[in-house]
């Protein structure tokens, strides 16, 4: 059977977005606050692996995000853990409020690393038969129809192990989201035509880790549009021309007044058009 590992944890008023809703950033946080007492649980504390020059790093991470939350919400988070062939971590987790109904489902994979050798924990169990998402992410050859930003990955993204976390890199694919909406859609766009957009789930791979202290540039566009949601694409490159992470998001349209799903705006589609793939 399984181990199942439980914690909760709530939500506070520095947690919330723009939009007055929890921020996405804020369930990875959690996420990775209960990965860590899972593997304190293992013998792999914080302090232990500092101390013995033992790092965790982040590879992906796939998220739903089912219910909106606000402050003082009380979240548990549930987790599960398996190791992969590679050695590699997958982790399970499914995040429910005080009500028992399902707030996020994210899935993620990181890898441990000693002296740069990857190091495994003999009691994570085996992957075996458990379902694994199957990413759908596919690196685009740069084209006409993206759009490109230049960003600069600040130090104090770091966390203690002196690398990005997978929150910090959530975060510049935001920024990429925002930059993006900026320059091509206009943000008045969304009071003047009642709509807006949220973030239903997505993808990301990171290929190497982004380094703190390192310009990098964010090119962005649609992967695909339908009648109330759209696919929205990054990929992260570095200064030497290479391939550092992918995103793939879906935002669903809905009304600003209600939060109801509404069909596209014709006038967002006439803008964003030329940027579908």
């Amino acid at each position: 059977m399984d181990q199942i590992y439980r914690k909760t944890l709530t939500t506070r008023h520095f947690d919330l977005d723009w939009n007055r809703h929890v921020t996405s950033r804020t369930y990875e946080k959690f996420a990775y606050d209960a990965r860590c007492e899972v593997l304190k649980e293992f013998g792999f504390s914080i302090e232990s692996m500092l101390n013995n020059s033992v790092i965790i790093s982040p590879n992906s991470s796939y998220v739903r995000f089912l219910n909106q939350q606000f402050v003082n919400s009380e979240i548990l988070v549930e987790t599960e853990v398996f190791t992969l062939p590679n050695l590699s971590l997958l982790w399970k987790q499914v995040m429910t409020d005080k009500d028992g109904k399902k707030v996020c489902e994210i899935e993620s994979i990181s890898t441990l690393f000693k002296d740069g050798s990857i190091l495994s924990i003999e009691n994570i169990p085996k992957i075996e038969n458990r379902t694994q998402h199957q990413f759908s992410i596919h690196p685009k050859p740069i084209q006409q129809n993206t759009i490109e930003h230049d960003y600069y990955i600040p130090y104090s993204d770091m966390n203690c192990f002196w690398i990005l976390p997978a929150d910090a890199v959530w975060k510049v694919f935001e920024e990429g989201r925002f930059l993006f909406f900026k320059e091509i859609v206009d943000f008045q766009l969304i009071k003047a035509t009642d709509s807006t957009t949220f973030f239903m789930g997505g993808e990301i791979q990171i290929y190497h880790q982004p380094s703190p202290g390192s310009h990098i540039k964010l090119y962005s566009w649609i992967e695909s549009f339908e009648k109330i949601r759209f696919y929205f694409r990054q990929d992260m490159i570095d200064g030497n021309g290479k391939l550092i992470a992918s995103m793939k998001d879906e935002q669903l349209f809905v009304s600003l007044t209600n939060s109801r799903p509404k069909r596209a705006p014709s006038a967002f589609f006439e803008k964003i058009e030329r940027f579908i793939e």
